[in-house]
């Protein structure tokens, strides 16, 4: 963003389009002119995917089995629902560069599993979702005063459309949840946790038990392409090799 700033784009606005449009290549640069500097997992990083992706129908990351949505049609349970806390940068109405940051919670639903190969150096695994749009304050992502929250997917937004969009998140962003329809209105769904995330841990000195709650998925992001790194797909699935001519249909 300095750097944007530096060549003469002064406007946040315009920063923050160009930053888009031009990230992979500003990226390459950086790198390049950190030289030794560099960390090795940037330099992989920076050299680009190949062009043949793994294309996966369900994932193992942490011990949690996530699923595409249309593998999970037909099952008696469901792994595609996904939760993620992210920071958001937001302008103010009007032409000025007044700028509004906070966290905020996304709602999705996985529809396609990802795995990009970096010079067989390293891999990065990418959740392709349809996200709920929660821009406007309690319209289609809803919090009664009980505390329970409800999605409306016919609703969507970072489809992949605009440039801007941002329908992949890493799997190690990903935090897993699961819908409910509502029974009088089908276009809403309550968001459930699972009980993987509310489990007993241990108990303190007074003998009160405590329990992990909904965790932060932005507190710890990694991403490893060290060598050697064990994977984590499933073995028991067919895989689908993916072209990049074939990601640019889509």
């Amino acid at each position: 963003m300095d750097y944007l700033s530096s060549i003469g784009v002064r406007s946040h606005r315009e920063v923050k389009r160009v930053h888009y449009e031009t990230f992979h290549e500003l990226f390459k640069l950086h790198v390049t002119e950190m030289g030794d500097e560099a960390p090795h997992e940037i330099k992989i990083l920076a050299k680009e995917p190949n062009l043949v992706a793994m294309k996966y129908s369900s994932y193992t990351i942490n011990g949690v089995d996530f699923h595409t949505q249309s593998y999970d049609e037909g099952r008696s349970f469901q792994s595609s629902g996904v939760a993620l806390v992210a920071q958001t940068t937001s302008f103010a109405k009007g032409k000025g560069d007044n700028i509004s940051v906070r966290n905020k919670t996304y709602y999705g639903i996985i529809k396609e599993i990802l795995e990009l190969n970096y010079q067989h150096k390293g891999k990065v695994v990418l959740f392709k979702c349809d996200w709920v749009d929660n821009h406007g304050e309690d319209e289609w992502v809803q919090t009664d005063q009980f505390g329970i929250t409800s999605v409306n997917f016919k609703h969507l937004f970072n489809t992949g459309e605009k440039i801007s969009d941002e329908p992949f998140i890493l799997d190690t962003q990903a935090t897993q949840v699961y819908y409910v329809e509502d029974p009088i209105d089908a276009e809403w769904s309550t968001v459930v946790v699972p009980s993987l995330y509310d489990i007993e841990e241990f108990k303190d000195d007074n003998g009160n038990v405590l329990r992990v709650t909904l965790p932060d998925p932005c507190a710890a992001i990694r991403v490893s392409v060290a060598d050697g790194c064990i994977g984590s797909a499933r073995t028991d699935i067919d895989r689908i090799v993916l072209k990049a001519r074939d990601i640019d249909k889509k």
